[in-house]
């Protein structure tokens, strides 16, 4: 159903029309890696402006970014602990109004932070908050008394309760809510307005940082469209266990399993990822409207969003809650019958919330997830390396071969770059080769590296998208000296660097860099 001639007949086809059956271009980033000489050592917001008029000028209409809601003291933009929430560090601080003299001069202490080689993400956390409360505390009830605050106060009901999350969460040292004192563990309409009463300043200060984020990330928005450039967000599937929306609505939730992988062949331990389940039957008979409230407030910042292991709509692997081990678990439902039916079922609901394009991240996914996704229209992702016969020769399938609908990547935020997979893993490296009809050498050379990437962008897939530094790797002078910084993460491990990544040169930099340029325009040549 999804070939090209008749994909405005699938549930997504409006989607598709704001997009354009057409190729698409586009670089994906973690928000918190890029800077700029203003930034406070850690991406912002408006950071992205640079970003999107640089896709513009090198004719990529895609940029790409990973989640961006608030995550807490975690790094990690996939533990978030509110689904609908933005991370206040993605302040761009420089640029709100009113500020105060004294206040202004501060902000030349945060640049000392552009200067690390990795996110000082704690660290600038605390620092953007404290000043942030500095800032409120002098302009607070100025932003409070403009009907665009109002407005925004009006139409987020989310707010209040994400405010008091925050306000006993910073009450109780930070501590996970089921540590709180008995009374502030669970949260009814009588407890809810004692507490607002009590902490109303405290509250109001989280609502005025959320209407700052929101103002902030809608004029990104703004922007990229007068440049001809798609934001594509990132919605992850699962939330901190220690989330307002758990806190909230325990009812949602299946806290008797932690979510996870099984053993595979990529990971033979699996993984152990300790999000709490959904009570996906109390959910529909609620018509999914936390899912509503969710797509409907990303769809005011982004044209299209990436589906974070869309599998686990159909089935997640469910291990008991306290277990260690990730072969312990099974799948919920445990029937492939019953996982389709539960994942067409969700899917179409999640789609008709709005008129963003979804694209979902499939690898590792049965048959069945990628006929429901053909037949709605959603594109699947495609990794070179991950893409083969696994079932008969093992051979790698043609980039000619890829399906239209779908989105074709050489990395990920959680895999090796090519440079390191090449290194790291020298059998696969040695069969892409021969596919390639290369003379194999344990070291990636530059113009086989330019060969993966253009034939990535010359592939059948309608999305071309890659991490900024596959590209920057070609330029070593603007990436760090060791291949192995260039990572984002690893999964299943809780190593420091994990989610510090940083570019070595600021956007200031990258965006004026002449070889840089030169490169897009040979990748894009014959698109």
């Amino acid at each position: 159903m999804s070939t090209l001639q008749n994909i405005q007949h699938t549930i997504t086809g409006k989607a598709w029309e704001k997009i354009g059956l057409r190729h698409h271009h586009g670089i994906n980033v973690p928000l918190a890696s890029i800077w700029t000489m203003q930034s406070s050592g850690i991406g912002e917001f408006l950071d992205l402006l640079s970003l999107i008029d640089y896709c513009s000028s090198i004719k990529f209409d895609i940029l790409q970014i990973l989640p961006i809601n608030d995550s807490g003291l975690d790094p990690s933009p996939y533990n978030a602990l509110s689904s609908v929430a933005l991370h206040p560090i993605y302040l761009s601080l420089h640029a709100l109004p009113h500020i105060p003299k004294n206040l202004r001069q501060e902000l030349q202490t945060f640049k000392n932070f552009n200067h690390s080689k990795r996110v000082c993400y704690l660290q600038i956390l605390q620092k953007k908050l404290k000043w942030l409360y500095k800032y409120i505390e002098a302009v607070g009830t100025h932003i409070a008394k403009t009907p665009q605050y109002q407005s925004f106060v009006e139409h987020n009901h989310w707010l209040l309760d994400y405010s008091l999350f925050k306000v006993l969460k910073k009450k109780n040292n930070g501590q996970e809510y089921h540590k709180w004192e008995n009374e502030e563990k669970q949260l009814n309409k009588i407890k809810r307005d004692e507490l607002t009463r009590i902490y109303n300043k405290e509250i109001q200060f989280y609502y005025i940082v959320q209407y700052l984020c929101s103002t902030q990330l809608k004029l990104v928005k703004n922007h990229a469209e007068k440049k001809g450039v798609f934001l594509k967000g990132d919605i992850p599937i699962l939330l901190s266990p220690d989330s307002v929306d758990v806190w909230t609505h325990q009812e949602l939730f299946d806290l008797t399993y932690m979510a996870g992988s099984p053993p595979n062949t990529f990971d033979p331990e699996g993984q152990v990822w300790n999000f709490p389940l959904y009570n996906w039957n109390l959910m529909e008979k609620h018509h999914l409207k936390w899912w509503q409230q969710r797509i409907q407030l990303a769809a005011q910042y982004f044209h299209l969003y990436r589906i974070d292991h869309i599998l686990g709509f159909f089935r997640i692997w469910a291990i008991p809650r306290g277990e260690k081990k990730a072969k312990m678990g099974h799948f919920i439902p445990n029937q492939p019958a019953l996982m389709e039916t539960q994942g067409r079922k969700l899917l179409k609901l999640l789609i008709s919330f709005s008129d963003m394009l979804p694209i979902g991240e499939d690898l590792g996914a049965p048959l069945f997830v990628h006929k429901c996704m053909q037949e709605y229209g959603i594109p699947s992702t495609k990794i070179f390396r991950r893409y083969r016969r696994w079932k008969t020769d093992r051979s790698f399938i043609p980039y000619e071969e890829y399906d239209p609908i779908s989105i074709s990547s050489v990395s990920t935020h959680d895999l090796e770059t090519v440079y390191i997979w090449w290194e790291k893993f020298p059998d696969e490296a040695a069969a892409y080769a021969k596919f390639k009809k290369w003379k194999f050498s344990p070291t990636l050379t530059w113009q086989q590296q330019f060969e993966i990437l253009w034939d990535n962008h010359n592939s059948n897939s309608l999305f071309h998208v890659n991490l900024l530094q596959e590209y920057l790797a070609l330029l070593p002078k603007l990436t760090w000296k060791n291949p192995y910084d260039e990572r984002i993460n690893i999964p299943g491990s809780n190593l420091k660097n994990n989610w510090r990544y940083t570019y070595k040169e600021p956007l200031d930099v990258l965006t004026k860099n002449e070889e840089l340029k030169l490169l897009f325009e040979k990748l894009l040549q014959n698109t």
